[in-house]
């Protein structure tokens, strides 16, 4: 629900959506594919449009007003291909900016957050620990939801710098990644956390090691299914929801052709093309 000062602050535009429109899907880089996975599955007959922001990844260590910035930017991008929904499928991006760009651009928005609610129902000694970018567990909208579930369950904040850039760089299984792991993992384990929360899209495709890590002795949440879900919600009551011929997946980056196609094809397990943002869409200032 939007604040009654915001409503006077922003102006909000008006947009047209209809079923037979994209779907657009954005994230500071790659970490969103977890989100696209899902969404394709659930939704085999929808267009989408994936845009990876690598040219100014990762969104955690920046402050909100580049954020915004480049949500923006990505957001009207989508818009003028005709987004008829927009998945912001970054916790950074979707803390700093989601209330604010759903009053202004006047179509639907759906984004992620730490699944700790989800977590609640798994944990057995109530501790749950909350790995995440430094962005997303300074924003006010993490620390709404945490309150908010604070009382039923401790939680822990793991923010863990450096892992974000190793999903970006493709370094899964690298040395590095592995011993970042290792050291934010130990953190949560040594305050007896039976549950972990996954609360940055990239960290999704670093499952497996982490896996091996904790050995089945801590169950991990990860909600990228959980948001596909959801837009399928939205998209039935918005009546939006596309049924006809399958659907096709267009990708987008700010950043290296070249390297995303290598990066995304290695992620998504095929081979897949790429396209450029027009340039006025890919610069900012930081």
């Amino acid at each position: 629900m939007m604040k009654n000062n915001q409503s006077s602050r922003y102006q909000k535009k008006s947009h047209q959506a209809v079923a037979n429109q994209p779907i657009g899907i954005f994230d500071s880089g790659v970490g969103g594919l977890s989100v696209l996975q899902h969404i394709h599955q659930l939704l085999p007959h929808e267009n989408l449009l994936y845009i990876a922001d690598s040219g100014h990844a990762p969104y955690g260590c920046k402050n909100e007003s580049f954020v915004e910035q480049r949500s923006r930017i990505i957001t009207e991008y989508l818009l003028a291909q005709g987004a008829k929904i927009i998945v912001i499928a970054c916790n950074t991006a979707t803390a700093s900016i989601i209330e604010k760009f759903r009053y202004e651009y006047g179509i639907p928005f759906i984004g992620v957050e730490p699944g700790i609610k989800p977590a609640l129902a798994l944990t057995k000694n109530h501790n749950i620990g909350v790995m995440a970018t430094t962005g997303t567990l300074s924003s006010e909208r993490y620390k709404e939801l945490s309150q908010r579930f604070g009382r039923s369950a401790n939680i822990f904040h793991q923010a863990c710098p450096g892992l974000a850039d190793q999903v970006e760089a493709g370094l899964i299984d690298a040395p590095e990644t592995i011993e970042l792991l290792e050291k934010y993992v130990s953190l949560l384990k040594s305050k007896q956390v039976d549950t972990i929360v996954l609360g940055c899209t990239h960290y999704s495709f670093l499952n497996e090691p982490i896996q091996g890590i904790i050995n089945n002795s801590i169950r991990l949440v990860d909600t990228s299914r959980a948001i596909a879900e959801q837009l399928l919600r939205v998209l039935e009551l918005e009546a939006l929801k596309k049924n006809s011929v399958p659907g096709s997946v267009a990708y987008y980056t700010t950043g290296s052709i070249n390297n995303a196609e290598v990066l995304m094809s290695g992620l998504l397990k095929k081979k897949i093309i790429v396209n450029a943002l027009p340039q006025h869409f890919i610069s900012s200032k930081e």
